[in-house]
């Protein structure tokens, strides 16, 4: 069965208004929506700094060219959150196919579409996301007017333009965390108390289950981007000192730091537990036959020369087939896809290191005497 029928077979995102619009009636995908983000917001920026004569720097005040941080947000973390959202909808049927199609386990197509479907049809869901949306924004207008070196607060008008903005990714992006944290579910529900039947020569290097490493490497990616941000964020509420007032902004990292783990492990827990029951089965299995046989191998002893080579044979054919069970992977993922993931994790630290590393310099020269223009 193909990825295009698994789509129109479930069809998630109709339950979602702003992806079924997406997908449903102006046929993006995840990547066109995507770059179309970036194209939009890059011409709604200049039109708005234009309106308002906030393109160049005036003033004391930054213009739009002269900040570098809504370029950053608005051509690439934005965009991004905005593809991966569309994409979320659709990688659980991916995954879900290549887990039907595998020989590493059986499943009940239709048990697990009444199980997807009734989780991702959840009302509370949007209103969530809508609730988020709303509070963000309003955190965001309000302290527009703290940010004096961004041109986010040059202009009423760019103060409306970035909480719009705002508005609108803070719902895509929160849909895009419950629906990461949907998929999980999924997978424990699929892979959770399965007998799986691992494959130590399988290619993939994964056992048969590289679809679930796949998966969470591009949630790594995404949880690199989403770093960046924060990142930004925090080096903004460092050096501009405004952190006292809304010192609820830092708990944004140990909640990234929280999300990502749970994002990139949890799927890979979820068959973690059955690879390694089924490894140990394995090699008990093994273990009792070669104890069989190794004790069987003195009653030998008084036969003929043969007998007793071919027990030999067998005895050194289990301890090599047992070398090789006991290589048998135990979670869906190689070092290379870990190693990813880990350089992704300390992104946020960029942000609050040269901003505390600024701020230092600046009291450092304000001491010595030196005048910042």
């Amino acid at each position: 069965m193909t990825n295009q029928k698994f789509s129109q077979k479930r069809n998630l995102h109709r339950f979602d208004p702003v992806a079924y619009l997406v997908i449903e009636k102006f046929r993006l995908s995840p990547l066109t929506f995507g770059l179309l983000a970036a194209v939009t917001a890059t011409g709604v920026y200049l039109f708005t700094a234009w309106i308002s004569g906030t393109l160049w720097s005036k003033d004391k005040q930054i213009g739009l060219l002269q900040d570098g941080i809504p370029w950053l947000v608005g051509i690439l973390i934005n965009p991004v959150t905005l593809g991966y959202y569309l994409w979320s909808f659709q990688a659980i049927d991916q995954v879900i196919q290549e887990l039907e199609t595998s020989d590493v386990l059986e499943t009940d197509k239709f048990k697990i579409d009444q199980f997807v479907t009734n989780l991702y049809s959840q009302k509370w869901r949007n209103i969530s996301a809508l609730a988020s949306a709303i509070f963000f924004s309003t955190i965001v207008f309000i302290t527009r007017s703290r940010l004096e070196d961004s041109w986010t607060s040059s202009s009423l008008l760019a103060k409306f333009t970035i909480t719009i903005a705002t508005f609108a990714v803070v719902y895509m992006g929160s849909i895009l965390v419950l629906n990461l944290i949907t998929n999980i579910w999924i997978f424990y529900r699929i892979l959770g108390k399965k007998d799986l039947d691992i494959n130590p020569l399988h290619p993939d290097r994964c056992g048969g289950l590289r679809c679930l490493s796949d998966y969470s490497l591009k949630t790594a990616y995404l949880v690199g981007v989403l770093g960046i941000l924060i990142s930004v964020i925090e080096y903004q509420v460092i050096t501009q000192d405004f952190g006292k007032g809304f010192w609820f902004v830092h708990l944004v990292i140990p909640l990234y730091i929280f999300l990502s783990m749970e994002c990139f492990f949890g799927p890979l827990l979820a068959a973690h537990s059955g690879m390694k029951k089924a490894k140990e089965e394995s090699l008990h299995k093994i273990a009792r036959q070669f104890r069989a046989e190794y004790s069987g191998i003195y009653n030998s002893l008084a036969e003929d020369a043969e007998a007793f080579k071919k027990k030999s044979e067998k005895i050194q054919q289990l301890r090599t087939l047992y070398t090789m069970t006991d290589d048998l992977p135990v979670w869906p993922f190689d070092v290379k896809t870990f190693r990813r993931y880990l350089l992704t994790v300390p992104t946020p630290l960029i942000g609050i290191l040269i901003g505390i590393g600024k701020k230092l310099l600046i009291n450092i020269l304000k001491q010595q005497g030196i005048k910042l223009g």
